[in-house]
């Protein structure tokens, strides 16, 4: 249920964002609004502005809104003020992910170093030669001061550029500075087909960590029968010392349902725990407990400048990383099944909530983010399809017919359906386990 309320109030947030910039505009160029409604359907609050004479209203299904403009008064403006009202949702969007992404740099956060483990054998990172221990402080000569920043700068080359190989610039432990080539083209494409985080796993690149954790056990799962708690170190799985979530996981996932010995602590004494893993609907075993590392952390905060700076300029990589892979997808270089639809993103929603506030105002600046790339994308009924004809219009010296401008309508509502099913086919495939 708390997924469910953090969905619709990130939903809400948002579409009023981006409605809100239609109507300053509009109310800028001298149009007038008739109507600003956050959902649709039944009204469940309606108010006049006494002011305006707008009417809002808040209705039952809050997947969606619009503001409703005198239509004479929007057809007589001139063409730059239409179109700088159509451009004003999105942009709506944009600005508030660059202030969102300024508070979260200005707040501070903690974050992994860049310190990587030992990578597993015949990983790219393994083959390029990196070691426990290594520090990153370039890709691509872009800095990295942690490995959220080394995880979003892969993604950059993997997802937007589509890269063939990464340079890094890694300092070892004897003072020496490297730069070793990640060669894409070692891994797997499966490995590339989920998020960029699996792809960054995938190449061998983990924080090192000093011990593994339990973050948490799950209410009625096979690790709360067999006594973990929240806080316990893992230190042993049967006789090998991990020191890896990703060596528990894997463990774990191998056993095949088969008892597991784990030696662990709760920071006074040690104690054997027997585990049986279960497997769950797609077929993966667990034991119904989230691990994590016991990694070096670093605070990192900026001024309030350099944090807006940051900000506007995080905000502008996003947009043009969700083109360049929108642009990806349509060419066939990258999966559809990156698309994620209401499920996940409710989901992320609840979890980043859960993760407390500077988690979920990241995860409501790159909706934001991709509510404006999706609006401005050249598709009739959306943003950017208003755009398209108000391109021509000024190319031609006149508007497009009605009855092509009806066509295109037409055409949008089949394209925003088609992408809607995949969108939900992801997410019923991956809760499927397909």
């Amino acid at each position: 249920m708390m997924t469910l309320i953090y969905f619709l109030i990130a939903i809400a947030i948002l579409v009023f964002v981006h409605e809100m910039g239609h109507f300053l505009a509009a109310r800028q160029c001298g149009v007038q609004v008739e109507r600003f409604s956050i959902g649709f359907g039944k009204e469940l609050l309606k108010w006049v502005s006494r002011r305006s004479g707008t009417e809002w209203a808040i209705s039952a299904i809050p997947l969606g809104g619009y503001v409703k403009m005198n239509e004479a008064d929007f057809e007589s403006k001139a063409l730059r003020a239409r179109a700088w009202i159509v451009l004003a949702g999105p942009l709506a969007n944009l600005v508030f992910a660059a202030f969102a992404y300024a508070f979260l740099f200005h707040a501070g956060r903690e974050e992994p170093q860049a310190l990587l483990a030992q990578p597993k054998a015949q990983t790219v990172a393994a083959t390029a030669g990196l070691r426990e221990g290594d520090r990153v402080l370039a890709i691509e000569d872009r800095d990295v001061r942690s490995f959220n920043e080394l995880r979003w700068r892969i993604a950059q080359s993997l997802v937007g550029e589509g890269a063939k190989e990464i340079r890094l610039r890694v300092a070892r432990g004897d003072g020496q500075v490297l730069t070793p080539v990640l060669r894409l083209s070692d891994v797997g494409a499966a490995a590339f087909s989920g998020d960029p985080a699996a792809a960054v796993l995938a190449m061998g690149l983990v924080p090192m960590s000093e011990s593994v954790r339990v973050i948490r056990v799950q209410e009625g799962s096979v690790a709360q029968a067999a006594g973990l708690r929240n806080g316990d170190r893992i230190l042993k799985v049967g006789t090998e010392e991990v020191r890896q979530p990703e060596s528990v996981i894997a463990r774990v996932q191998e056993s095949k349902g088969q008892p597991l010995e784990l030696v662990v602590s709760d920071g006074t004494s040690r104690e054997r725990v027997l585990v049986t893993p279960r497997a769950g609907q797609d077929g993966v075993f667990r034991i119904g407990a989230v691990v994590g590392g016991d990694v070096a952390m670093i605070h990192i905060e900026e001024d309030p400048v350099d944090a807006l700076v940051k900000g506007i300029t995080r905000t502008w990589e996003m947009s043009v990383l969700t083109f360049r892979a929108l642009g990806r997808m349509v060419m066939g270089e990258l999966s559809w099944r990156q698309i994620s639809g209401p499920v996940t993103i409710a989901e992320t929603a609840g979890q980043s909530a859960g993760n407390g506030l500077q988690a979920f105002i990241g995860f409501l600046a790159m909706i934001s983010i991709s509510i404006a790339v999706l609006n401005l994308l050249p598709i009739p009924m959306l943003d950017g399809g208003h755009l398209m004809y108000y391109l021509w219009e000024f190319v031609r010296g006149r508007p497009l017919p009605a009855e092509v401008q009806e066509a295109g309508r037409r055409v949008g509502v089949a394209l925003i359906m088609a992408l809607t099913a995949v969108a939900l086919f992801n997410d019923f495939a991956r809760i499927a386990g397909w």
